[in-house]
């Protein structure tokens, strides 16, 4: 079974700022490779068992979740670094799996605050009221779109248009080759648009960001700017401390995986072919 990626959530703020030993420079990768970790290749193959099967591609936000080929292959690499770290403390199993669980059980006892158990409400609420669209509710979001046939335009347009207001959004979506745009006011059962443009309204979930939500088997791609989003008023109550809580202890524990990961870099340099992954992620297909 495949291990799931966390799409425009927890892992997504936590692997935001990763910074990959990346390169342009004119270097002929290892055959099929989209990056190595201490010389050793990291496959397409790798890569893409840990894209979960989905119908649609998840939603690609401005400045968050880039995509499920470069979230794919970051986990990939921790995962290199993990289990080496692993063997280097001599952890052992039958698979690299059961490695990197262990050293992940290892880390999260030697660390305080992991545990859901360690949450206070206190912590717990502030942090739901930092990362409330993580957990849905949405009352009503005010959103401007632009519908593309061209998955290049669309991607091009989310990056323009980030940090911009609405009516340098709609210029742009118009002048970047947009077939249609307009706006909407979307409720909380997603009504009021094409459900493309709620579910992009929806995993965004904050005013003035931006998503490309995209169904490539109908050639259609989507670019939405939130102007407003607001979250239906919930009781704070055991069953939602117990949620947040668990979340939250998921969000801390990815941050503490990604900074080890970050210093084993140093031990074992990782380099990714960043051309070789940009034609990936552009077709959403590996090379033939």
């Amino acid at each position: 079974m495949k291990r799931l990626l966390f799409t425009v959530s927890i892992v997504a703020l936590a692997l935001v700022a990763t910074g990959c030993g990346s390169t342009d420079r004119s270097v002929d990768p290892p055959p099929n490779a989209l990056a190595t970790v201490g010389g050793e290749p990291v496959t397409v193959e790798q890569v893409r068992a840990l894209i979960p099967d989905s119908p649609l591609p998840a939603v690609v936000v401005a400045g968050g979740y880039a995509g499920p080929w470069p979230e794919a292959l970051e986990l990939a690499i921790r995962d290199e670094l993990l289990v080496r770290e692993a063997a280097r403390r001599g952890l052992r199993g039958s698979t690299r799996a059961e490695q990197i669980a262990k050293l992940i059980t290892q880390e999260q006892r030697g660390a305080a605050g992991l545990a859901a158990e360690s949450i206070t409400d206190g912590e717990a609420l502030a942090w739901y009221q930092e990362h409330r669209s993580l957990f849905g509710n949405v009352a009503q979001a005010e959103v401007a779109w632009g519908e593309f046939a061209d998955p290049a335009q669309a991607r091009t347009a989310l990056e323009r248009a980030a940090d911009t207001d609405q009516t340098t959004f709609q210029g742009l979506v118009r002048e970047g080759g947009a077939k249609d745009s307009g706006t909407a006011t979307i409720d909380n059962h997603g009504e009021g648009a094409d459900p493309m443009i709620s579910r992009a309204a929806f995993a965004v979930g904050a005013a003035g960001g931006v998503g490309l939500s995209a169904d490539p088997q109908n050639n259609r791609w989507w670019v939405v700017r939130v102007e407003r989003i607001s979250f239906k008023q919930m009781n704070w109550d055991a069953v939602l401390a117990y949620k947040v809580k668990s979340a939250m202890a998921t969000y801390r524990q990815e941050e503490h995986l990604r900074r080890l990961a970050d210093s084993l870099r140093k031990k074992w340099p990782v380099e990714v072919y960043e051309t070789r992954l940009a034609d990936i992620a552009a077709t959403e297909e590996p090379p033939k």
